[in-house]
């Protein structure tokens, strides 16, 4: 195979020289430029097969650069190096098609394997955020009540829920939900663990400023909750829900701001799916140690 050709780009000599050496010794050849524009002139020389490009240089940055390569140069594979406070220029350049991104100081071993990995077979794709959909987990998979169903019944299926299997991305056991329906099948909200035991509180001890508590009340609140309908017990218009294509960072930001294990995702106003805290968690995990 023949060696790999890197084109390092980055204003600073000694960054280009220390890194160029280590990939050099991994048996790349490494050539540098200094600016952007350097390197577009050496990019029309010589094609590379991938380019390393610093986002913040003087005169043309990264961005403009890259929006450069991809004009005259096509799909060139390109790993990014951000400093930070970089965000905002890191996600343009993933608009333009980078395959990583590395953040400075860049450790020289690391950007070695990400440029193998880079221009191996196995990898071909630009780097793309996954979407809502990609990770959700399919409606099929959530047991259902009815919202005139006593929560007996819905505490029922939340047991079953709990204690079967689910089959998805990640094997656990069971779900910590479930989904509440009117007869039109129309999801009017989500039966959670947390709410049940909200469900136990009783109002007046929640809005009393002199609550007192003493044994025997949680015991005597259950009985009285068991055969209302459960439907009384959720609020469609406090549902909390996302598209199938929401930006995961929103999916992100709404489970934390409420307190939520999981959302409903919607298609065109009927739910698809659910989006767990599982299912991000591993995905993080994907993206950090992949």
């Amino acid at each position: 195979m023949d060696a790999i050709r890197v084109l390092l780009v980055d204003d600073e000599a000694e960054l280009r020289e220390s890194t160029g050496k280590v990939l050099a010794r991994r048996g790349m050849v490494v050539r540098g430029a200094e600016s952007g524009e350097r390197a577009l002139e050496m990019i029309a020389a010589e094609r590379p097969d991938v380019v390393v490009l610093d986002l913040r240089m003087p005169g043309m940055d990264g961005i403009e650069t890259l929006a450069r390569i991809r004009e005259t140069h096509g799909a060139i594979p390109v790993i990014i190096l951000t400093g930070h406070g970089d965000t905002g220029n890191a996600l343009a350049g993933i608009n333009l098609d980078i395959h990583d991104f590395l953040q400075k100081p860049v450790d020289a071993d690391r950007l070695a394997e990400k440029i193998r990995s880079t221009v191996g077979p196995a990898h071909d794709q630009p780097l793309r955020e996954r979407t809502v959909r990609d990770l959700m987990i399919p409606l099929e998979s959530y047991r259902k009540v009815h919202a005139d169903e006593s929560l007996r019944v819905a505490l029922a299926a939340l047991k079953e829920a709990a204690e079967s299997k689910v089959v998805g991305r990640h094997a656990e056991i069971g779900h910590r939900s479930i989904l509440v329906m009117d007869r039109k099948e129309k999801l009017l909200g989500v039966l959670r663990r947390l709410d049940v035991l909200r469900m136990v509180e009783p109002s007046f001890l929640r809005d009393s400023p002199y609550t007192t508590y003493f044994t025997g009340m949680f015991l005597a609140q259950c009985k009285t909750l068991a055969d209302r309908p459960v439907g009384e017990f959720v609020k469609e218009e406090g549902l909390v829900t996302i598209g199938e294509y929401t930006p995961l960072m929103e999916a992100v930001a709404l489970m934390a701001r409420h307190g939520l294990i999981n959302l409903p995702v919607l298609r065109d106003g009927k739910c698809v799916g659910m989006l767990r805290d599982s299912d991000l968690f591993h995905e993080a995990l994907r993206l950090v140690l992949g």
